[in-house]
């Protein structure tokens, strides 16, 4: 029951992100996942609302992660782990600039392919029996895993430019440069070669298997 809760929150939540988004786009001007006067005031503790949800969705994952490790819940620990590693890595160091600059087009790409991704895989979940579930879950990241790849690895590239130039004299972060790094690199390497490859094989069965199901049909 608890599990079922947190699956029907983490829904809701990223269905309201994807709202979001979706209104900033069409009818808003200005962000409305904006702090006053559109920027987080540095020192005073105030966090962007969006960063807020969004963590707050992470730790729901990181749970789900945490689930497939003791095999309670069937999944791919170490793609899971890398994917919410990057994910964080993205919420602490690359998102926040963009959203507190009303939401640039590299940070909007991330959270479009984030929100689309998970809107359409908890119902699975939710639903463990429905075939268009499991369809639509192993369908869609062949869309928006490639993009949200790329948009991630072009967002910490860009933060790691701007880590390495700063000179306000207080240093350089080693763990945020590091971090950054390392998201270059698994996107830019694993990504492609390791990670979007499983996807492509799982969801291409499931096109080809329809495409073979709709020919046995007409035939009959």
């Amino acid at each position: 029951m608890l599990f079922t809760l947190l699956n029907v929150a983490a829904l809701l939540g990223w269905s309201s992100v994807l709202l979001i988004l979706l209104t900033n786009a069409f009818i808003n001007e200005r962000p409305i996942f904006m702090s006053e006067g559109g920027v987080a005031a540095e020192g005073d503790g105030r966090i962007v609302p969006m960063i807020v949800l969004l963590s707050v969705l992470e730790l729901i994952c990181f749970v789900e992660v945490g689930r497939i490790a003791f095999g309670r819940l069937k999944g791919n620990l170490v793609l899971g782990s890398v994917l919410h590693f990057i994910r964080t890595s993205c919420l602490l160091y690359v998102l926040p600039d963009g959203l507190m600059r009303g939401g640039d087009r590299v940070t909007m790409i991330v959270l479009y392919a984030w929100s689309i991704t998970e809107v359409t895989r908890y119902p699975m979940y939710l639903f463990p029996t429905s075939i268009a579930a499991r369809h639509l879950r192993l369908v869609v990241p062949l869309f928006t895993f490639p993009l949200g790849c790329a948009a991630e690895a072009y967002g910490a590239y860009r933060a790691l430019l701007t880590e390495w130039s700063n000179e306000d004299g207080g240093g350089k972060d080693p763990v945020k440069l590091g971090l950054l790094g390392m998201v270059i690199l698994i996107n830019g390497l694993l990504g492609p070669t390791m990670a979007y490859p499983a996807l492509l094989n799982k969801g291409l069965s499931i096109l080809t298997e329809n495409k073979a199901e709709k020919k046995s049909g007409k035939e009959q």
